[in-house]
This record gives structure tokens, C-alpha cells and sequence, in this order.
């Protein structure tokens, strides 16, 4: 199963008018088979604005299916606000194709809790790539000081999403109308099941 590990800090494409806007950073991270990218303001302002430009600097194609609805209601916030959650555009390194997306909603809370999301394109979905993704994120996260305590919700029909969540070894922690909860604590995490 894939490892994370920052990618260096080098220029993702090699450098053109524009590029400059995206440098890798310590916080990115690669697994077996996908990169994921922070999403910046300026990266967001390019999803916004000009998918092509973003699709130069990342050195990947951009498809028309990403971002989906959910998501790209939230690229204006993320692409205008310096202190933006953290999300990474998730890359599928095979054929340098985004195919989604998977973050935290937000900082760490007085507790240490963050709220994990993810999303994946219809053509990618379904081939272990939310899992992956999505693992490399918390085992990141966990392994910070400050975050203790890992959340996520999922309606209660969305049954590949439901597997996905448990797969990560997350436990049902309850329910608030449509959706199920689920958590991952860092007190009893010993490492992300393995596939």
C-alpha cells in the first residue's frame, strides 16, 4: 500500500509563463499511484478562471467532469481567502489526469478535530483512488502534532462512499439526519488498515 511522502520542492512542470503560481510544497504528498497537490488561492483562482493554465502549471489534464458540483462551490472560498482549508487536487500520476479532490474542511478545532472530504470524477471512481487518497491524507495527519481526532459524514445511501470510510478504518460514531459519522482517533490509531 502506498506510503506518503512530501514531494521535493521543485516546480511541478517544467517552467513556463505561469508557473511559478504552484510549487510543490512540504505538505504534498505522493502514494503508489497518485500525487496530491495542495490547492493554493492562486491554483484555485486558476480552476475558476482558466482550466487550460491550470492544467499547464500542474502538468496534468484537466477533464471536463472535475471539479464536481459540491466542490466547486467551494473553489471561490478557497481561491479567496489566504487561509484556505487544506485540499489537495488529487492526480492520477498514470495518465496526468486530476481526478479529484480530498481535504479537511477546515483547521484542526480546540480539540484537535478536522473533518476530512473527498471526491472523485465518474471515470476514475471505483478503482481505489478515494481510499488511497484519502489514506494518505490522515496517516498525515495523524502523525502532525495538533490533530487528534479524524471526522468524516457520508449520507446513509452512498454506499460506495460507506465503504470507502470503513475501509479506512474509521468506526461509526453516530448519525445527524441523512448522514452517517464517522471517526478515527488518534489515542487508538495504529496505522491505516492495509488493503
Amino acid at each position: 500500500m502506498p506510503n506518503p511522502r512530501p514531494a521535493p520542492d521543485t516546480p511541478v512542470a517544467d517552467p513556463a509563463p505561469g508557473a511559478s503560481m504552484y510549487r510543490r510544497t512540504p505538505a504534498d504528498l505522493r502514494t503508489e499511484s497518485l500525487a496530491l497537490v495542495t490547492l493554493t488561492p492562486e491554483l484555485a483562482r486558476a480552476a475558476l478562471e482558466d482550466r487550460e493554465e491550470l492544467g499547464r502549471v500542474l502538468g496534468a489534464r484537466v477533464p471536463p467532469t472535475w471539479p464536481g458540483a459540491d466542490f466547486a462551490r467551494m473553489l471561490p472560498r478557497i481561491a479567496h481567502s489566504p487561509a484556505a482549508p487544506f485540499t489537495c487536487l488529487i492526480i492520477h500520476e498514470g495518465d496526468r489526469t486530476v481526478i479529484g479532490e480530498t481535504g479537511f474542511h477546515g483547521p484542526p478545532d480546540g480539540t484537535g478535530t478536522v473533518e476530512a472530504g473527498y471526491s472523485i470524477i465518474p471515470d476514475y471512481r471505483s478503482r481505489g483512488f478515494a481510499y488511497e487518497a484519502t489514506r494518505a491524507l490522515i496517516e498525515a495527519a495523524l502523525a502532525s502534532p495538533g490533530i487528534n481526532h479524524v471526522i468524516a459524514e457520508c449520507l446513509h445511501d452512498n454506499a460506495p462512499s460507506l465503504r470507502v470510510l470503513e475501509k479506512l478504518g474509521m468506526r461509526r460514531a453516530g448519525s445527524a439526519g441523512s448522514a452517517v459519522r464517522f471517526e478515527l482517533r488518534k489515542a487508538r490509531y495504529s496505522g491505516l488498515r492495509k488493503e
